[in-house]
């Protein structure tokens, strides 16, 4: 769980102070947040099925599609889908992470 929330913050970390055409055409940004995205699928299909069943609220499924995509079909990744992610999904899911791991 921690190596996602990490993985979450170093994401918002790496694009603070960015608009979406900045990032756009910043490859070196958007190579460090792809990769932060795979770590986040990697260490989403560590944690127990308990865990996940405790916790609905974290769109386990998508963290992992996410991953894969990247992985799999690299060159089809859509840096606008990437953009709304960074700015609307991961504030969201550091804050319910960081409600999961304080309990």
């Amino acid at each position: 769980m921690l190596d996602l929330y990490h993985a979450l913050n170093k994401i918002l970390a790496f694009t603070q102070n960015m608009d979406k055409q900045k990032f756009i055409d910043d490859e070196k940004t958007q190579s460090s947040v792809l990769y932060q995205i795979v770590i986040m699928g990697k260490a989403v299909n560590r944690l127990s099925e308990q865990f996940k069943n405790q916790h609905p609220q974290i769109p386990f499924n998508e963290i992992r599609g996410m991953r894969n995509r990247i992985v799999h079909e690299y060159k089809e990744v859509d840096c606008d889908i990437v953009w709304q992610a960074i700015k609307k999904d991961i504030p969201a899911l550091i804050n319910f992470i960081s409600s999961a791991i304080a309990h």
